[in-house]
């Protein structure tokens, strides 16, 4: 069994996102940010970094939502990961680029807009905000041309890759980026959002 350690952010949500989507049996803990869990020694033990998610399986962690997504697809022999290696090359870019590029514009304003005000990190970067709405602006463009003749984002098949990228788009709720101008990307994350391994692991989280 999988033992998951996380929070509300995307990195947890996407590895909650693949574990319900691979059918891994697994326990969810809370590690409440916000109450500094994340600094305890019991916890620190579990990764050196000491940020959520870790994953616990057969006496063995594993930080970094990435390599978390891809190992757990892996042991579940899930074809969310294909074992074709030009086809799992291809989960790979993306899974990349939503980390390198989208995602990291995304988070951004996440950080911006829900994180600093809920830390008590001072106020916000206007100018970083500013940049980060004209990236994330420039690489959903970029996605809707591809979801123009695809329904996923690698191999014509719903992947890792979709989930990951998913956790990462479904900020924009939170930080009043609106998909409209997007239609294909709008379509692509409801099409993720209406399967039933999405609620699952959302009901995981306290509300």
């Amino acid at each position: 069994m999988f033992r998951l350690y996380g929070f509300y952010t995307q990195n947890s949500l996407k590895t909650l996102y693949v574990l319900e989507e691979c059918g891994g049996e697994y326990e969810f803990e809370f590690v409440n940010l916000s109450k500094g869990e994340q600094r305890s020694d019991a916890f620190r033990e579990k990764t050196p970094v000491g940020k959520v998610p870790v994953l616990e399986h057969e006496g063995e962690t594993l930080f970094e939502s990435g390599a978390i997504c891809r190992y757990v697809a892996n042991v579940t022999d899930s074809a969310l990961y294909p074992a074709d290696k030009m086809q799992r090359a291809q989960v790979d870019q993306w899974m990349d680029f939503f980390s390198c590029h989208l995602g990291r514009w995304l988070t951004k304003l996440y950080f911006e807009a829900v994180i600093k005000p809920n830390f008590d990190l001072g106020g916000p970067d206007e100018s970083g905000i500013e940049e980060a709405k004209k990236f994330a602006a420039q690489q959903l463009r970029m996605l809707n041309r591809l979801l123009e003749n695809t329904d996923w984002v690698a191999n014509d098949s719903l992947s890792i890759a979709d989930l990951f990228a998913f956790a990462y788009v479904e900020q924009c709720r939170a930080v009043d980026f609106s998909l409209a101008e997007y239609p294909n990307v709008q379509a692509w994350f409801e099409r993720i959002e209406s399967r039933d391994s999405i609620a699952k692991a959302r009901a995981r989280l306290p509300q």
